[in-house]
């Protein structure tokens, strides 16, 4: 085994994988890497299979020393990227030998950084995954850790016909449960205008700035998912992801699509999106 060390720890760094699919009937959230779409390319790049751990990186990445060799791939936001003070290019995959050193700067396009390792980062299974959550595993991973990875996982993949995640602003769905409790005029409101992304946004939810009409009930605690789209008796939307709860009591009116809750969480303040059904 080979070990990646963290010198310099980034905002927030936590190890992933698809997340938790068995436990939300006891209310265990999924999990699992936020943007789908670029952990599978750098998985792909690697040649790794699709669910192999990676590091998710919120905001800034930090400084990272390898004792083996190994290639790497980075995906994701947009950053500055050097090996040993050498600028690299995000993905593409990259080929470490001992002792380099990986500077991962600030996103400057997009929230969340991807660190693909050949043979994925080896860490313990809780509850069927390696994704990190409060309460079920450590929480993030800080300055001193110590990670894990296979050696002699040396071989790559081309990625040619594997697409890279889109900046698209429209955001694939289907009708919630409560979605036919909107009179024509609300669904009117929500399908034809553009929302922005607010300030407050993690791995949870998504909050969006805009309000539309809301003369909707309360429900009893319901289940809902990530890319759950709940309407607030504020008339707020929020977008659940996936460290959110399983169960809420606000309507359901949408449920976004797996490619577009990739594509949300790339999604910085002040963004606009607009919702599409299908």
């Amino acid at each position: 085994m080979g070990n990646m060390t963290i010198v310099k720890s980034g905002f927030y760094c936590s190890i992933q994988d698809l997340g938790r699919i068995d436990y939300r009937h006891l209310g265990i959230p999924h999990s699992g890497v936020m943007d789908e779409l670029s952990a599978s390319y750098a998985n792909a790049c690697l040649d790794n299979k699709k669910g192999s751990a990676v590091i998710e990186i919120i905001g800034v990445g930090g400084t990272y020393i390898f004792s083996e060799p190994t290639f790497i791939c980075i995906t994701g936001a947009k950053a500055m990227i050097k090996v040993n003070s050498i600028a690299i290019e995000q993905y593409d995959s990259i080929k470490i030998q001992t002792g380099d050193q990986l500077e991962i700067g600030a996103a400057v396009d997009g929230n969340f950084i991807y660190l693909g390792i050949a043979g994925g980062f080896e860490v313990p299974e809780v509850l069927g995954s390696k994704s990190f959550f409060k309460g079920i595993t450590k929480q993030q991973l800080t300055k001193g850790d110590t990670i894990s990875y296979r050696l002699g996982m040396s071989s790559t993949k081309s990625v040619a016909k594997f697409p890279k995640p889109t900046n698209s602003s429209i955001l694939k769905c289907f009708p919630g449960p409560e979605f036919h409790f909107l009179n024509r005029k609300q669904q009117e409101q929500l399908l034809n205008s553009s929302f922005t992304v607010s300030k407050n946004w993690n791995r949870m939810a998504f909050q969006l700035n805009e309000k539309i009409d809301n003369q909707l009930i309360q429900l009893k605690s319901s289940p809902v998912l990530p890319g759950t789209v709940q309407l607030t008796p504020s008339g707020q939307l929020i977008i659940l992801m996936k460290d959110a709860q399983t169960t809420g009591g606000y309507p359901r009116i949408l449920q976004l699509d797996k490619a577009s809750i990739s594509i949300l969480s790339q999604k910085r303040k002040g963004t606009s999106i607009d919702f599409l059904i299908l």
